[in-house]
Parts: C-alpha cells; sequence; structure tokens
C-alpha cells in the first residue's frame, strides 16, 4: 500500500501540474482520477490522461512503503491546497497513506480527509516513445512562439478540426533552421518563427516529420503556457504523437476568496526533479497552404505606436456591435481614424497621428483579432500592410528600416477585412 510523507507546496505544485490533463466531464469516469506512485523511497510520479493529452511529473517524498494508487485529481488538489499555509522555511509536510480497503488518508496534524480510489490496474497506460531522434530549444523563446499564434486556432468543430492545433514546421532561411508556428481560423491568420539550433538527424524521423510540418492541440501548448521556466525544451515526435520534457515551477492558483500568486520557493522540494513531461497526440489532417494567404505585395504601408493603435482600438471597440466587433479603419495623410457605429447603441471614433502618405483608404476589420495579436508584441511601433479594402491586411512588428543581420524572432498577423 502506497505510504509517503511530502511537503505542501511540493504536492501542490505537481498536482497542479497534472490538472490539465485530467477529464471533468468525460464519458470515462477514470480518466477524472490522476495515478501517484513512488519512484525508488525519495519520489514519486504523478500521471493524468483524457487519452489526447498526458501529463507526467516527478516530486520529492519520503516513501515510506511502496504501491501505486489513482484517486480524484480535483478533490486532491483541493483538499492539499486547503492545508494551512506554512510560517517557516521547512514548510508543513502532509501524510498520504493507502489502506488495505482501498482508501486513502490524505492529513496534517489534527486535519483528516478520506478519499475513495479505483484500482490503479484500470488506469490508462500512457504512451512512451522517447527517442534519441530530438531537439531542444530554450523554453521562453517556445512560450514566446505560442503565445504569438495560438489565439488565431479554431473553435473546436470537427469539420475544420485541421485548424483547432498549431502548425508546426522546420523551414530553412538563407542557410539557418528556423521552427515556425502557424495558426488560422479561416478569419486571421499568425506566423510566429524563431532561428534554432536544430541537432538531431537531418535524413529521417523528426527532422522529415517537422519539414513536413505537424498539427499540435491547442490544449497542449496552452498547458505548456502555465509552466515558468528558462531552461531549454527537449521535443520529440512520431507520426502520432508529441512528447515534450521539461523542468520548471507552475504557479498554482489559491482558493477562490485569495488572489492569485506563485507558490513560495521552498528549495529543490518544489521542482520536479525528473522533469515534468507532455504527450499528446498530433491532429490528423492536413494544415491548409498558409503561404498562399500572406500577400508578397502590399504596396501601402503605414508606421503606428503599438501602445497607442491597441489603446485606440480597445476604447473605440467598447461600442462596436458583439457579434461582429467591427471597426474602421481611415488612412489618410499622417493620420489614422478609428471609428465604429453601432445602429442600437450608438458611435465611437479615435484619432492617431500616424506615417502614411499614400491614398486615403478605409478597411473595416475585427477589433478582438487585431487586439488579439498587438497584446504580444513588445516593439515601440508596427507597421500595417495593405493594398485594398477586400485584400489582406497584415501587422507586423516595426523594428526599424535599417536592420541588418536575421531576425531572432518573427511573426506576422494576417486580417481579412469585413465586408461594408
Amino acid at each position: 500500500m502506497l505510504n509517503f510523507k511530502i511537503k505542501k507546496e511540493s504536492f501542490l505544485n505537481c498536482l497542479f501540474i497534472v490538472q490539465g490533463a485530467s477529464e471533468r466531464k468525460g464519458t470515462l469516469p477514470i480518466l477524472s482520477n490522476l495515478l501517484i506512485e513512488n519512484i525508488g523511497k525519495d519520489s514519486i510520479k504523478i500521471s493524468a490522461t483524457d487519452l489526447e493529452i498526458s501529463i507526467i511529473t516527478y516530486c520529492k517524498a519520503e516513501v515510506i512503503s511502496e504501491g501505486k494508487v489513482a484517486v480524484n485529481s480535483k478533490k486532491t488538489y483541493g483538499i492539499v491546497r486547503e492545508f494551512p499555509e506554512s510560517k517557516n522555511e521547512d514548510g508543513i509536510v502532509i501524510s498520504f497513506k493507502e489502506n488495505d480497503s482501498g482508501i486513502v488518508t490524505i492529513s496534517y496534524k489534527k486535519t483528516v480527509f478520506k478519499l475513495t480510489t479505483v484500482p490503479a490496474i484500470d488506469y490508462p497506460t500512457i504512451v512512451d516513445f522517447k527517442s534519441e531522434d530530438n531537439f531542444n530549444i530554450d523554453f521562453k523563446i517556445l512560450k514566446k512562439l505560442i503565445n504569438n499564434v495560438i489565439f488565431s486556432t479554431a473553435a473546436n468543430e470537427e469539420t475544420k478540426r485541421n485548424l483547432t492545433g498549431v502548425y508546426f514546421v522546420l523551414v530553412n532561411l538563407n542557410g539557418q533552421n528556423y521552427l515556425r508556428l502557424v495558426a488560422t481560423d479561416g478569419h486571421r491568420l499568425a506566423l510566429a518563427q524563431a532561428e534554432i539550433i536544430y541537432s538531431g538527424k537531418t535524413n529521417e524521423g523528426i527532422y522529415d516529420l517537422l519539414k513536413n510540418g505537424v498539427i499540435i492541440p491547442k490544449k497542449v501548448l496552452a498547458e505548456i503556457l502555465k509552466l515558468d521556466k528558462s531552461d531549454s525544451v527537449n521535443i520529440s515526435i512520431n507520426s502520432n504523437n508529441i512528447f515534450f520534457n521539461f523542468t520548471g515551477k507552475f504557479t498554482a492558483p489559491l482558493p477562490a476568496e485569495g488572489p492569485t500568486k506563485p507558490l513560495k520557493d521552498l528549495g529543490s522540494a518544489d521542482i520536479p526533479i525528473k522533469g515534468t513531461e507532455l504527450i499528446s497526440r498530433l491532429i490528423e489532417g492536413k494544415f491548409p497552404d498558409y503561404q498562399t494567404v500572406i500577400p508578397k505585395d502590399n504596396y501601402k504601408t503605414s508606421i503606428i505606436n503599438t501602445k497607442n493603435f491597441f489603446n485606440s482600438i480597445k476604447r473605440v471597440s467598447l461600442l462596436a456591435e458583439e457579434k461582429s466587433h467591427s471597426i474602421e479603419l481611415s488612412f489618410s495623410d499622417n493620420n489614422l481614424l478609428i471609428k465604429t457605429v453601432n445602429t442600437s447603441v450608438g458611435e465611437a471614433s479615435d484619432e492617431l497621428d500616424i506615417k502614411y502618405s499614400g491614398e486615403p483608404i478605409s478597411i473595416k476589420l475585427n477589433s478582438r483579432y487585431i487586439m488579439d495579436f498587438i497584446l504580444n508584441i513588445m516593439e515601440e511601433n508596427i507597421k500595417v500592410k495593405f493594398n485594398t479594402i477586400y485584400t489582406p491586411f497584415v501587422v507586423e512588428p516595426f523594428t526599424g528600416d535599417n536592420e541588418s543581420g536575421d531576425k531572432i524572432m518573427e511573426i506576422i498577423g494576417v486580417f481579412m477585412p469585413m465586408r461594408y
């Protein structure tokens, strides 16, 4: 029977990591559970899966007796979260003990919880396909790439399943390897790419898969974004799955009545000792030919202050129609008029000083789409490019006309104008 003692902060971190893979309202009740088992005498392994994505993490613990047990994920996390906060650096130590009747006792001093379990043997086996054919990428870069495109994925519609994920593809530009991420819902497209050092095999396996591109579910990428870590991530891919292996600490939310903040850093006990693993099925289907959507001949350009542009759109869109979120951008000589007219509410407008010397033109766009994209742009200014009121409207960071050398990070947003 599994029996161990563990620091609350360490246990809570590990339980939070796997919450995203626990199925809350699925057709298989066992998927609402997580599997806890010992690894030797000084650590435990916690696993969760919804059969689409799986998360595995490891924590330091004092193992008293070996075993494995499947308990409700949400309830276990809630119980551990409600134990009192520590007032000293040593933290509080929680006792986790299973008895012969399949009941788990989780306790600290006089506070005792008893949970029923399900047979661990019935818990789904999580695929393990670790391979020497893999590559590393800096986690900060990967996180930024994901942040810059994930909002452009389509909703979970079975007819557009190939648009519900993010397209990962390895491209070679001027002799350098770039990892490119692309997402689209048919109305907008976001592309982000960064130079990487690819050290894996170049004639088979993961290299060929990445050159052809794979579609990764939005859900697993959203789980990765919860991680706050600066080390590199190791990635393996086969024809059906993608495997991420990294170490780091997550930010666990406190109870609803309190603010959300990172857990206290109590040393190595807070850090998964063997890394955290995310495994996900790839989305089947062919990703659209996104390169045909990105215009190559937009000849009208404008330079706009990023912060001013975002804030102006945000203000004006308060009166935009709730379904379309439509606003009109009217470009004239060094001036941009942003306005919206809502017949049932009213109208709003705002003007900005910009750099533009082309012909006057007005373009109708979805304000939410534009704000989603420029929210993640760190540069002071953006460049917008367009041709007519019907052709794609392109937004990208502006880094200066005299920039030399390859860009470490490049992002592009493409938006289809709305009809008048």
